[in-house]
């Protein structure tokens, strides 16, 4: 299972309701370009996301190349309760992709993880609850890495 957080999407906007509609940034658009790549030894059953642009924007592409839809959930949402967001990540088959905010990463692992804009945790079930086992960073910054080796 892939929890993934959203590209880059810029600055925070004034309100909530003008804020679910940012829309990716430059660095945020070619993350999302590079993420069926990125994520190509992964195999995925189902996407899904936070109703807000920035995250759906995110997915886009990866469910164009494997054939499959966005299903948007608010409980991914960044205001979503935690009981709501572990009850959908409970019903998701293990070959699922979602994503989300940096406040559900946070609220799901106590604040002790961190998750880069456009990066996933490869997650595990154990005693029912979700536990980051691997960290995938960021399309950008793997090719930034590569580019420096």
């Amino acid at each position: 299972m892939l929890l993934l957080r959203h590209a880059s999407a810029g600055e925070r906007l004034s309100s909530a309701s003008l804020d679910r509609g940012r829309r990716l940034d430059r660095v945020g658009r070619a993350d999302a370009r590079l993420l069926p790549d990125a994520l190509a030894g992964h195999a995925l059953e189902r996407i899904v996301s936070s109703p807000h642009a920035r995250c759906t924007e995110t997915v886009r592409a990866l469910a164009l190349t494997r054939g499959l839809a966005v299903e948007q959930r608010e409980e991914l949402a960044p205001d979503a309760p935690l009981a709501d967001t572990l009850a959908l990540l409970e019903e998701l088959p293990e070959d699922s992709l979602m994503c989300t905010h940096r406040e559900v990463v946070e609220r799901l692992f106590d604040g002790r993880v961190t998750c880069e804009k456009g990066a996933a945790w490869l997650l595990e079930r154990r005693d029912g609850r979700p536990v980051p086992v691997a960290y995938l960073p960021s399309p950008t910054s793997q090719e930034r890495a590569g580019a420096l080796a």
